[in-house]
């Protein structure tokens, strides 16, 4: 195995079902991951680059990001029980590369899939690099003391802001809030370069909100080859990409968790979660956090277009609004953090991960991935909603949790 990893099996993993409707293999975990040499895990993201294999990206505590590659051809609730167990031997992630990405905490991972770009953020600043980190690491110097970046989900809405849209489309056909923006103009300045012009704005796949310096930046990762006449970019991230300011949003500090659903931006701070406007800026406070409070925390669930809002152990399910819709789900305790898989939540806390339905609030499986004691767990998903896996890691290991057959 390269790379200094080696496989470890399902010795003493636990997994019991608690109220399931189907078989008690539904969510199966499979072969671990464990560095030879600790490595603390802090971040993890994952990306479907085809229909057989999915890549693992995984921050650790030490600044280096590491590269797994991870067999996509799962089991169905067809396959035999032997035959489940001789797919979960050979479902075993590889170690491709580890690339150094500074010296602090590797805090998030976002995949840019379509123009095979990684954005990381560590210690305040963005980096970039490619998918297979092949490329030399970029620093982004553009912003400076990031806490939190968010990419946009846009659900379709015909009233929401179409960033695909050019300047004519929007003459025949525009929102309110698209005529709003086109009345902003294109003033917006960073490093006294101008941002850009608003007759180049796109789709939400590239485009990301910025939490940094008591402001919201919201921006667009280009490949150089669709950089406009007008267009002034402000960082180029090598490789054929840069980095253009859509619009910044002033007096916005202390972001600790944000999501951004068409036109609005859901922030976590201290203090309470508040709805942000992206086309007039406007803020607007949700919810007020008790005093004493854990930690803020936003999950976005692509599936339904909806945001679980937690205060404490209690996941609140609102719209793109903030809005209250579907319940709630009261966790056994306040999650490290939270993944989203078919109709179903996965938590993860301390070396437990618990699986909830979406719509009855039930626990439906446990497991135990760690030894208790051994640290924040993270969950990863895949960004697109369309995808059948959810990964888990604690500290000093990765996990893989699936589901197989009829339950996606």
């Amino acid at each position: 195995m390269r790379g200094g990893w080696k496989k470890k099996e399902n010795a003493n993993l636990e997994s019991r079902e608690l109220a399931s409707p189907f078989k008690p293999d539904s969510l199966e975990l499979l072969a671990d991951f464990e560095p030879a040499k600790p490595v603390g895990i802090r971040s993890i993201a994952t990306f479907t680059s085809s229909d057989s294999e999915t890549l693992v990206y995984i921050g650790t505590q030490s600044g280096s990001l590491i590269l797994l590659s991870l067999n996509s051809n799962f089991p169905s609730l067809s396959h035999s029980s032997n035959a489940s167990t001789a797919n979960a031997a050979k479902n075993v992630p590889s170690h491709l590369r580890s690339v150094s990405v500074c010296d602090s905490p590797v805090d998030s991972i976002h995949v840019v899939a379509d123009i095979g770009r990684v954005l990381v953020l560590s210690d305040g600043f963005m980096f970039l690099m490619d998918s297979l980190l092949i490329q030399p690491v970029k620093r982004l110097s553009f912003l400076k003391g990031v806490t939190v970046i968010s990419r946009r989900l846009r659900t379709g809405d015909a009233e929401s802001l179409d960033f695909s849209e050019n300047v004519s489309g929007l003459v025949e056909s525009s929102s309110a809030s698209q005529r709003f923006l086109m009345k902003l103009g294109s003033g917006i300045r960073a490093n006294g370069a101008k941002a850009r012009e608003s007759e180049h704005l796109r789709d939400g796949n590239r485009v990301f909100a910025i939490a940094a310096a008591k402001k919201l930046v919201l921006v667009e990762l280009l490949s150089v080859n669709r950089l406009g006449r007008s267009d002034r970019e402000i960082d180029s991230a090598g490789g054929g990409a840069s980095f253009v300011i859509l619009k910044e949003i002033q007096g916005v500090d202390g972001v600790k968790t944000m999501v951004w659903i068409d036109d609005s931006i859901i922030i976590g701070t201290s203090s309470g979660y508040s709805l942000i406007s992206c086309v007039s800026g406007q803020c607007s406070v949700l919810f007020s956090l008790p005093d004493p409070s854990s930690m803020p925390h936003l999950k976005l669930l692509r599936k339904e277009h909806k945001v679980l809002l937690l205060v404490d152990n209690v996941g609140i399910i609102v719209n793109a609004y903030g809005q209250p819709v579907g319940g709630s789900l009261v966790f056994r305790y306040f999650p490290d953090s939270v993944g989203e898989i078919s109709s179903y939540v996965v938590v993860a806390s301390d070396g437990k991960m618990e699986l909830y339905h979406k719509k009855s609030g039930v626990c439906i499986q446990m497991a135990s991935v760690a030894a208790e004691g051994s640290g924040m767990s993270v969950v990863a998903d895949a960004e697109d909603a369309s995808g059948n896996l959810v990964v888990v890691a604690s500290p000093s290991k990765v996990c893989k949790p699936f589901f197989i057959g009829s339950i996606l």
